[in-house]
């Protein structure tokens, strides 16, 4: 074998190694930060009717059925 491609092997070698060790970790390489974008009308609406609900509603506040209420009522805001 070549000098060039032994060369080569172990500089590859030495990428899966590291990669391995990465993805051991959980850690992805080269992740871009994402830039924060401004909530939709959507989520505004959801997150206004949750908070009116749990103030009304107090300790018998309760997310999943206040969530689904919620979406109901998108839907009949956008019929």
């Amino acid at each position: 074998m070549e000098t060039s491609d032994k060369n080569r092997i172990d500089s590859l070698e030495k990428e899966v190694n590291e990669l391995k060790l990465l993805i051991s970790k959980g850690v992805k390489k080269d992740k871009k930060p994402r830039e924060k974008r401004e909530p939709t009308e959507y989520n505004k609406f959801i997150k206004n009717y949750c908070d009116t609900q749990k103030q009304k509603l107090g300790d018998k506040y309760n997310h999943k059925s206040v969530f689904k209420e919620a979406a109901e009522e998108w839907s009949k805001t956008k019929k």
